[in-house]
């Protein structure tokens, strides 16, 4: 039903739906839909929005999926800035230690999660040119 309303533009029906909708169920809920709706209700519905970050991130930790740690991260990071949007700061903190306590022992993650914690600056990436160049630039043991 919630891609039905997104895609319809029912916004303000979904929102009070995912408001009401427990935070497990949201997990189970597929990142094809919750994704574009998380996206969609950042500006309007921040509160919603960060519900639906924090499901995202979550589903990924809990199936151990160390390919999308990454992605987990930028979920986490989105709905921080959810949540202080919508002034949920104390929400933000249960997430933060619900994490480090449930998710402490997922070292691929956490080294991530503690420097967003610590409001380090995102780690720019660099593309795969510029490291092939760093690589062939330096100079080889034989020259």
């Amino acid at each position: 039903m919630p891609d039905l309303w997104l895609k319809t533009k029912e916004i303000e029906r979904l929102a009070a739906h995912l408001r009401s909708t427990d935070g497990t169920l949201l997990e189970g809920l597929s990142h094809y839909v919750s994704e574009p709706a998380a996206k969609r209700l950042t500006r309007s519905h921040p509160a919603v929005a960060a519900k639906l970050y924090r499901a995202l991130a979550i589903r990924i930790l809990n199936a151990a999926k160390s390919k999308y740690y990454g992605a987990a991260l930028s979920h986490v990071r989105a709905a921080r800035q959810c949540y202080q949007k919508a002034g949920l700061e104390g929400d933000w903190q249960a997430l933060a230690a619900s994490v480090r306590e449930r998710h402490r022992r997922k070292t691929g993650f956490m080294d991530g999660f503690e420097r967003l914690l610590a409001g380090e600056p995102r780690p720019k990436d660099v593309a795969f040119l510029e490291r092939v160049r760093k690589r062939w630039s330096r100079p080889t043991p034989l020259q």
